[in-house]
């Protein structure tokens, strides 16, 4: 997923997606460690999507606390 599309989502949104990506990257690691996974690349890909919400939820963080 794009980082403009994930940063269109709500945070209640973004925390949700994050908890799906994590269930997702174990059931990827489990096949890969049981070699039913052909594509490895998924698990890096998925990675890589949750460190792009948890730096935006860092972000909208961030910014609730400077307003106030």
């Amino acid at each position: 997923m794009k980082i403009s599309d994930l940063r269109k989502m709500s945070s209640k949104d973004l925390r949700a997606k994050l908890l799906e990506n994590s269930e997702s990257l174990q059931k990827y690691r489990f096949q890969k460690s049981i070699q039913q996974l052909e594509d490895y690349k998924v698990i890096k890909e998925v990675k890589k999507e949750n460190a792009k919400i948890l730096t935006i939820l860092s972000q909208l963080d961030d910014m609730e606390e400077s307003n106030g």
